[in-house]
């Protein structure tokens, strides 16, 4: 399973995205925990974003026809490729002498 902000993301499946989405909106809500907020957000954002993804290649299917799949190949990589150039930035921002030191201004936190 993969964490997004501390918290299990399932990548394949939407269901247990809606679930958890589900519960972290009933946890604020009916007890005011602020974490189960945080949870609701993001997994509520999972959730829409497939539902969007869906839509548009629903949308896209019928003006592209079989090449849509193509532009879905393109659009993951460009997102890999972000991904990769943000974790290698990432990568030399904790070498520098500040970040071990403890003095960084929380740009990772």
């Amino acid at each position: 399973m993969i964490r997004l902000k501390g918290l299990g993301y399932n990548n394949v499946f939407s269901t247990g995205n809606l679930k958890k989405a589900v519960a972290g909106w009933c946890a604020y809500f009916l007890e005011g925990d602020r974490q189960g907020l945080t949870a609701a957000v993001n997994y509520t954002g999972l959730v829409s974003a497939f539902i969007l993804g869906a839509l548009l290649s629903a949308v896209l299917q019928r003006v592209w026809g079989t090449t849509t799949i193509w532009g879905a190949s393109v659009l993951l990589k460009i997102v890999s490729g972000l991904y990769a150039f943000l974790f290698y930035r990432r990568s030399q921002y904790t070498k520098l002498p500040f970040y071990r030191s403890g003095q960084d201004d929380g740009h990772l936190d």
